[in-house]
């Protein structure tokens, strides 16, 4: 039997609850026990022999951090994603919560597999083979896998189920595909799933009605699940909604009270996935926003929203492109008439926004000859290209077949206005995520190398926005339970031993804008399931002891 001494450190144990000087005992996955220093039980500690035994006098010993919002589910499946994926687990994450956004692998059928992998492809390393049916079938795939880099949660995304009923990305399913779709909601969540999500701003979220989207949410509530939903609009003026004029309602209000209403409606367990505010002109709308979510919490809807800490996310480049364009692509981008309509409300809304094309950075072109693109914004590209940057954003979608990614900046503030940041952060319905797509190659996203080390050493050390307690709370106890993560996001007895262990005073994000991979400071041991993967800030090489969990 394996066994793990951590002795005293200080014991952040995700509860929010005071911090106290202790140690803790490991014994194969578990944890045995947990004691404060000075105590009879925690002089026991001491004395037990142990196989491994690390002093972690000076730095805080708190649960593994819970990553609730990412999308790694589509590379799991690979049997080399720990090669790439490496950055999570030395940030201190050792449980994602994936199948967000209306994306996920599952469920699916034969005629859907091939829809389901061609209208995922921006968040794939490469194909993969769909070797399961069923919510259930994909959860046993990947633990028949060898191992995960970190534990794994899945949601099942209502992308898939719409293709299973419609076979088609625009069309609104009629009463009995509607049927269909909430069974197999249904299905997913007996066989382990811990809840659904929408995506509203992509295929087919973004084409289905309150109606359709308010049956879904049915689903959910029906189990008792959550529902992580990505808002029709995150921006006070979108390509979403017809552009309105100056004092019309914003557009990410007016989407955030659509899904409000629906959770109100259907008393679904509703997650507002990252609560972002994109351009400067968007940023005041925040106080609205918030407004919106605790009037409706005040009228018994149970909800809370999840933010990352860096002023930019990735999503593919064609967020950008109106819906109406979205409907015939291929079409429009050959159409002078449609490019030129698209051109002239991307750039009203640009200015409506106080947004700029170089706020607009690829993350990977998705062919072989953008790849020089890689780390650019638009208006370098344009520049260099000689073309309008607008031309070199409608270049690459065409050139990829809509599979470039980008990362977008000016989300809720920039270094001079962390205002917003923290006003969310501070919330008690605030969780936290990276939201972040990583792979193999391209330019990455700096929340998949720093997001939680930003959280703990700029807005707990540094700023004292949120308390050492509370932020850990909030990032491993309070995630867990909201999820419906069983045994996992706090230092107790019987719990499984995901742990990380960090220096307090030393823990920063070190990713800038010009270099987003470069790794975190002061995260110095993280354990999975009991086995130590993280050794002196660095991944040990090839180990993988997560799992897939099934919603118990």
């Amino acid at each position: 039997m394996s066994t793990i001494l951590i002795k005293n450190g200080r014991i952040v144990d995700g509860t929010g609850g005071e911090i106290y000087n202790g140690h803790v005992y490991i014994s194969e996955d578990r944890i045995d026990d947990v004691a404060p220093l000075d105590s009879d039980n925690g002089r026991d500690l001491l004395r037990k022999e142990a196989d491994t035994v690390i002093d972690a006098q000076g730095l805080a010993v708190s649960p593994g951090f819970i990553d609730c919002h990412s999308h790694f589910d589509f590379v799991l499946p690979l049997p080399d994603h720990h090669e790439f994926l490496f950055p999570m687990i030395e940030q201190g994450v050792t449980t994602v919560v994936t199948g967000n956004c209306g994306f996920s692998p599952a469920p699916v059928n034969d005629e859907s597999r091939e829809l389901t992998r061609i209208s995922s492809e921006f968040v794939q390393e490469k194909p993969l083979s769909f070797e399961w049916s069923g919510m259930g079938e994909f959860i046993d795939y990947l633990n028949s896998t060898g191992g995960l880099m970190f534990n794994n949660v899945q949601l099942a995304g209502h992308g898939p189920l719409h293709l299973m009923a419609v076979k088609d990305n625009v069309k609104q399913p009629d009463a009995g595909q509607m049927a269909q779709m909430a069974a197999k909601a249904h299905e997913a969540l007996d066989e382990g799933a811990f809840g659904l999500s929408l995506g509203l701003m992509y295929p087919p979220g973004i084409f289905s009605n309150k109606e359709d989207l308010t049956e879904i949410a049915k689903v959910a509530a029906d189990r008792g699940r959550i529902l992580a939903v990505h808002t029709k609009a995150l921006s006070k003026y979108s390509m979403a909604y017809p552009i309105i004029p100056v004092f019309g309602k914003p557009h990410n209000l007016k989407a955030l009270g659509e899904i409000l209403d629906i959770g109100l409606k259907t008393g679904v367990k509703l997650q507002i996935s990252h609560f972002i505010f994109v351009g400067k002109k968007s940023w005041p709308t925040v106080h609205k926003a918030v407004r919106m979510v605790e009037n409706a919490r005040d009228k018994g809807l149970d909800v809370i929203w999840d933010i990352y800490p860096h002023f930019c996310g990735n999503s593919y480049l064609s967020v950008f492109i109106a819906e109406w364009f979205l409907e015939n692509l291929a079409e429009n981008l050959e159409n002078t008439k449609a490019i030129k309509k698209l051109k002239f409300e991307t750039k009203m809304a640009a200015r409506l926004l106080g947004f700029k094309l170089s706020d607009i950075q690829i993350m990977e072109a998705n062919y072989p000859a953008g790849k020089k693109y890689n780390g650019m914004n638009l208006e370098d590209i344009g520049e260099q290209e000689g073309i309008d940057p607008l031309d070199a954003l409608l270049k690459i979608v065409k050139e990829s077949d809509g599979k470039a990614l980008q990362l977008t900046h000016g989300y809720s503030g920039d270094d001079e206005n962390e205002w917003v940041l923290e006003k969310l952060m501070k919330n008690d319905l605030c969780l936290f995520e990276t939201d972040t797509l990583l792979k193999a190659g391209g330019f990455p996203n700096p929340a998949s190398y720093g997001a939680f080390p930003r959280i703990l050493g700029r807005f707990v050390r540094e700023k004292k926005t949120l308390s050492l307690s509370d932020a850990i709370n909030k990032m491993t106890g309070k995630s867990a339970r909201w999820v419906g993560i069983k045994d996992r996001g706090e230092i107790k007895p019987d719990n499984f031993a995901d742990i990380t262990v960090f220096n307090p005073d030393t823990i920063a994000d070190n990713t800038t804008l010009t270099d987003t991979a470069k790794r975190p400071t002061g995260i110095e041991y993280v354990f999975l399931n009991g086995e130590l993967v993280v050794k002196n800030e660095k991944y040990i090489k090839n180990k993988k002891p997560g799992i897939a969990l099934k919603y118990e």
